[in-house]
């Protein structure tokens, strides 16, 4: 009886020692949860294609917009992301883009850097308070859609 009263009380002492050097290692932060940040759109800005700023734009732009950082994943610099971006023209919907998957660029500085495809780039400044949020895109079929080259949407979050 005291042989096994020893043996559980070596499991119990071995599994706390396990679980303690488990949750503190100093190579593994502990997770966090996804970050949100929303914010309005401000305003647009649309380049024309012979490279002039539109003013005025070639339509008015609010709208709003949530980027969620995905903080639980493995350690990656800047974590995965995705945003929902809702654009509104003349008070009206005009753009809706419910979910966006980003692909990391880079964290420097608390700026944190996304892409999608080729021609997005998006960029999320913790630095400024609040935070600034862009969404940029450089056009590539030569105008013959539309009479702009690249549009930035430039919001502020609201958290």
């Amino acid at each position: 009886m005291k042989n096994r009263r020893n043996i559980l009380t070596y499991i119990v002492v071995a599994l706390s020692i396990l679980v303690t050097s488990a949750s503190s290692s100093p190579g593994a932060p502990p997770l966090q949860p996804p970050q949100n940040y929303t914010g309005l759109l401000t305003h647009g800005e649309f380049v024309s294609c012979d490279g002039q700023i539109l003013n005025p734009p070639a339509y008015s732009v609010d709208g709003t917009w949530v980027l969620n950082i995905d903080t639980m994943t493995q350690a990656q610099v800047p974590p995965p992301a995705h945003v929902t971006t809702v654009v509104f023209r003349d008070g009206s919907p005009y753009l809706v883009f419910p979910y966006i998957e980003l692909t990391p660029i880079s964290l420097q500085d608390g700026v944190y850097t996304y892409t999608n495809g080729t021609q997005v780039t998006v960029t999320l400044d913790t630095n400024t308070t609040p935070a600034t949020f862009s969404w940029h895109v450089e056009f590539d079929d030569n105008c013959t859609l539309r009479n702009y080259q690249s549009l930035s949407y430039v919001g502020i979050a609201n958290n």
